[in-house]
């Protein structure tokens, strides 16, 4: 369970919506949301939560608890390795690939306007991380690239996250996510021992 400070919630300042902790079990809700900003991984202000477009936003999409068996090898779900070994038999060629930013950026067999990036994200756990990034990294008018991450780790019994941000924030991937397992680790409220009426 996590107590998500205030400043963090995307609801506590949406009109129509009661600011609450998204983890704290209220009506059986069992995942997170939360946005900060960079770069100093701050929450919501008077001025930044006006631009849903901030470039320095980055919105955790999801957070919840994932099957333990997801990281078994050619398992389904989110596992990086997994996932990747998917997308190389069926939509990227694992010949056509540039490095950057410490990830390995693969091209689709057919012309897309994204990258698959797989990289080292946590070399203690020996866990992988995989990032689809945009082509482009200029904002348009009509357009707003984003880098997206959505993965599945062996942390605290199995935890799918998925999280977002503009594009020009590519170089900070290893930062940002892990500022967000600091603020797990952070907001973790301790489990009292369940008890049985």
């Amino acid at each position: 369970m996590l107590a998500i400070p205030l400043q963090y919630q995307r609801s506590a300042i949406a009109d129509g919506h009661a600011p609450r902790s998204p983890f704290a079990g209220v009506g059986g809700r069992t995942e997170a949301q939360f946005d900060f900003f960079l770069p100093d991984f701050t929450g919501y202000t008077l001025q930044n939560y006006r631009n849903e477009r901030d470039p320095n936003k980055v919105e955790v999409v999801y957070l919840h608890a994932g099957d333990p068996h997801e990281a078994d090898p050619g398992a389904p779900g989110e596992w990086p390795p997994n996932m990747l070994e998917r997308l190389l038999q069926e939509q990227l060629d694992r010949h056509d690939y540039q490095k950057m930013h410490r990830l390995r950026c693969y091209r689709g067999r057919i012309l897309t306007d994204r990258l698959a990036c797989f990289g080292e994200r946590d070399a203690r756990a020996h866990e992988d991380i995989l990032l689809w990034v945009p082509m482009s990294s200029t904002p348009t008018a009509e357009e707003f690239p984003m880098i997206k991450a959505n993965y599945f780790s062996r942390r605290h019994g199995g935890v799918r996250i998925a999280w977002r941000t503009a594009a020009g924030n590519l170089p900070q991937w290893r930062e940002i996510d892990a500022q967000i397992w600091q603020f797990i680790e952070d907001w973790s409220v301790p489990q009292g021992p369940v008890s049985r009426n």
